[in-house]
């Protein structure tokens, strides 16, 4: 979440008058996040969360990605439903973006997040796979190992003035080679959250999940890439050291919920080799192209360039647990 696009409060009422939410009282930016725009909304009927898609969110996939929370928000999963507007739409424009209303969750993103969080969290992505698995839309992958390629050329222009980015781009060339030649297949496969990170998964007080929410990366892929980029998530340091014990407890509490087959728990330190991958390139992407003039700032890539060097030595997944 972030403010890249200003929406006054008039704009947002004359927006809003298609939906029957009541009088719009209130409209606040929210700063956190590298993807959208989004404000909070208060109503005389509640909260909601107006979020306007910017050039990362591809807008030929926001038809699936409303159609996916409220599918799941319908089957009682604590995800943002879209609210409807009278002609039962779910998207619309604002100032010039594709834009859309949905259901406010209660409860904050741990800050400082320990094995009760890390329980929750690997529940509720578990419980997340199985009422899902049967959402019959399929989306591909937009940042999936196909795209990795792409995300390194795009980054190349911006770091001809950085040695370090230079050194790892040409890492991650050879890091593809591999990766390409021993991606797992053949596993179950089905929606995908792709972004759970601690920021999108909102808890009460207690530790107990409230709450997931941007979905605007979710496809259809691999469950234990999903679980991959999760442990990425949750089983490290702000800094990108290791937390064994995190990634323990994630991970168990997905297989209790969501057993996981052998073939599964094998693929499980490729495919976390390649979401460090993934989100080192794309934070690396971030910080070469970053406009000072944007409200969030982006995020270090070298964190996630860390987890690559320990899920290399990882041999067995069940080491993660």
């Amino acid at each position: 979440m972030a403010v890249f696009t200003q929406v006054s409060l008039e704009d947002a009422r004359a927006y809003l008058a298609d939906y029957d939410i009541g009088e719009v009282l209130h409209l606040e930016g929210i700063e956190e996040g590298v993807s959208n725009t989004n404000f909070k909304v208060e109503a005389t009927s509640g909260l909601y969360a107006l979020t306007l898609f910017e050039a990362a969110t591809p807008e030929d996939g926001l038809p699936w990605f409303m159609d996916y929370t409220l599918y799941l928000d319908r089957k009682g999963y604590p995800a943002p439903g879209p609210a409807l507007k009278r002609d039962g739409q779910s998207l619309g424009r604002i100032n010039g973006k594709s834009c859309a209303l949905i259901k406010w969750l209660p409860g904050r993103w741990p800050r400082n997040p320990d094995t009760r969080h890390a329980t929750s969290a690997g529940e509720y992505l578990a419980k997340l796979h199985l009422i899902g698995g049967d959402f019959p839309q399929i989306r591909e992958n937009s940042m999936g190992l196909a795209a990795w390629p792409g995300l390194i050329a795009r980054c190349e222009p911006r770091a001809a003035g950085s040695l370090r980015a230079q050194d790892i781009l040409a890492e991650f060339r050879e890091e593809l080679g591999f990766l390409q030649t021993h991606w797992p297949s053949g596993l179950p496969v089905g929606a995908i959250h792709a972004d759970y990170f601690t920021d999108n998964v909102l808890m009460s007080d207690d530790g107990k999940v409230t709450g997931v929410i941007d979905y605007y990366y979710a496809c259809t892929d691999a469950y234990a890439y999903d679980l991959a980029v999760s442990l990425n998530a949750w089983g490290f340091t702000p800094g990108g050291q290791p937390m064994p014990q995190m990634i323990s407890a994630f991970i168990k509490a997905y297989h209790a919920t969501r057993p996981l087959s052998e073939a599964e728990v094998n693929a499980l330190p490729l495919f976390a080799r390649g979401s460090a991958v993934r989100f080192t390139l794309t934070r690396l992407y971030d910080l070469l192209n970053h406009d000072p003039s944007w409200v969030v700032k982006p995020k270090d890539p070298e964190a996630f360039y860390r987890r690559l060097d320990y899920h290399r030595g990882i041999k067995t997944g069940h080491t993660y647990f």
